[in-house]
């Protein structure tokens, strides 16, 4: 079976399995399209109800080929209305129709462009959940080598950070249990990287050097206790903290991969957590 055909079972499986999310009224939105290298990537737009003084760029989790849902949808609603900022919730490209570095150089463009069209926004929060942090690391490790505006912050959602390192090697936590089973993940890697060599920090930011990573922004991570991901997360954590970046990371207790979009585990201390680490920003 060809990458395409089992990445369109998958998703058939998962659409077949989903659940709705609630319906809130508490913002007015839109969509941009916004034209990138790989085709055109819709932005959907959560206006506050009050004028916005500030913006926020969001990356769905999608493991790379799960297409953006309400769920995503529910998370902007809710921050929007928690900090009365605009929040921009992108709809890159996925694989395996779009390999690396397709979804990479379309998220850098939607970042450069929303930047230049909103500039009264000042630098924009960008957070990334799962996949989407990967992507927005990598749009900042792009800005730092073309010395192109940087965000303010970097907001980690329980991100995929080690694509090189098959999912069977990684530590499992206690506890943990198997939200995608590990045939599945390795598939997710492929879909992504393809015939991509190891090694290149822009698909596993945890190979970035220390030149690679000098400047970088204020970086916040935000793990789940039962993830096979957080080892890597933390060890991404610590590798911004040699650079000097400035860098919080939290581990959540009793949640899993996907816990604050999908509403399980610590979700809503993690909420108020990010929520506090935002307006913060925006008051010093």
């Amino acid at each position: 079976m060809s990458l395409l055909s089992q990445a369109r079972k998958l998703r058939q499986e998962a659409a077949a399995n989903h659940q709705p999310a609630p319906l809130l009224a508490v913002d007015r939105e839109e969509t941009l399209i916004i034209p990138t290298s790989a085709g055109e990537v819709p932005v959907y737009v959560h206006w506050p109800l009050m004028p916005a003084h500030h913006m926020i760029i969001n990356f769905h989790g999608s493991e790379f080929i799960f297409p953006h849902n309400d769920w995503d949808r529910l998370f902007c609603q809710k921050l929007s209305y928690r900090t009365h900022a605009a929040i921009f919730d992108v709809d890159y490209p996925l694989a395996p129709e779009h390999p690396f570095p397709q979804p990479l150089e379309a998220s850098y463009t939607v970042v450069e462009e929303l930047h230049q069209r909103f500039p009264h926004f000042k630098a924009p929060t960008l957070i990334g959940h799962s996949t989407g942090g990967n992507l927005i690391i990598g749009t900042q490790l792009l800005a730092l080598r073309r010395q192109t505006d940087l965000a303010q912050r970097l907001i980690l959602d329980y991100p995929v950070l080690d694509l090189d390192t098959s999912p069977e090697e990684k530590p499992f936590p206690d506890g943990a249990t198997n939200v995608i089973p590990l045939e599945t993940a390795q598939l997710f890697n492929r879909f992504y990287r393809q015939n991509q060599v190891p090694g290149n920090p822009l698909i596993s930011p945890t190979h970035a050097s220390t030149d690679d990573l000098r400047e970088f922004p204020a970086t916040s991570i935000l793990t789940a206790d039962h993830d096979t991901l957080l080892t890597e997360a933390e060890a991404f954590g610590q590798q911004l903290i040699n650079v000097g970046t400035q860098v919080t990371c939290r581990r959540y207790t009793d949640s899993r991969h996907g816990f604050t979009v999908n509403e399980n585990g610590a979700y809503q201390q993690a909420l108020n957590d990010m929520t506090r680490t935002i307006l913060a920003d925006w008051h010093d």
